[in-house]
């Protein structure tokens, strides 16, 4: 439903607006960089600026300040329709813990012998609630998409957010640990 509404409402949004207002500064301020962890309940602004197709999309809040390039990308709505995404998928340095602090705690945490993905992944949940980014940062992989969910639907928010960094480095445990997924909230669109 998100995804159907989002479309519609961005490509409202893009359609309405001159060329001009298009390559304008537009983005969204998230009152929180992601609902599960509270290390990272604070404000989170995705920024993108650009050509009608190409834009740079700004990151910043507790993840670290990025770069990225994107696209606006044709999203299917329904057999008859289309809209409109904003996806970027690119290497930035992100503040996260070292993968190997993080490896070593959820391994910890999830104990010995054969351990399930879920317990290694409410183990890595956990460890990154309280380990400390890596001074330096880290280099991911980040994956973004950024969707508009149109007029005011009662929820409060303008707009959803997909939110995936992997880390770009050689992984010493098989599993699901090297991805992390924030799920930002309260997001408004900011011209």
């Amino acid at each position: 439903m998100h995804k159907t509404v989002f479309a519609l409402a961005f490509a409202m949004l893009m359609l309405a607006q001159p060329n001009a207002a298009r390559a304008a500064g537009l983005g969204l301020t998230c009152a929180k960089a992601d609902v599960m962890n509270s290390k990272w309940g604070v404000p989170i602004t995705f920024r993108f600026e650009g050509d009608a197709k190409e834009v740079t999309l700004n990151v910043s809040g507790s993840f670290g300040d990025f770069a990225l390039p994107a696209r606006r990308v044709e999203m299917p709505i329904d057999a008859n329709e289309t809209g409109e995404a904003i996806d970027a998928v690119a290497k930035a340095r992100v503040k996260l813990p070292a993968l190997a602090d993080l490896e070593a705690c959820a391994a910890k945490a999830a104990g010995a012998g054969k351990v399930e993905n879920d317990e290694l992944l409410n183990a890595r949940d956990s460890c990154l609630r309280k380990l400390e980014p890596a001074a330096d940062g880290v280099d991911a992989v980040a994956q973004i998409r950024l969707g508009f969910t149109g007029p005011p639907d009662g929820s409060g928010e303008d707009a959803f957010v997909v939110f995936k960094l992997r880390y770009d480095g050689a992984s010493q445990q098989a599993g699901p640990l090297s991805a992390v997924e924030a799920f930002p909230a309260q997001c408004t669109l900011q011209k």
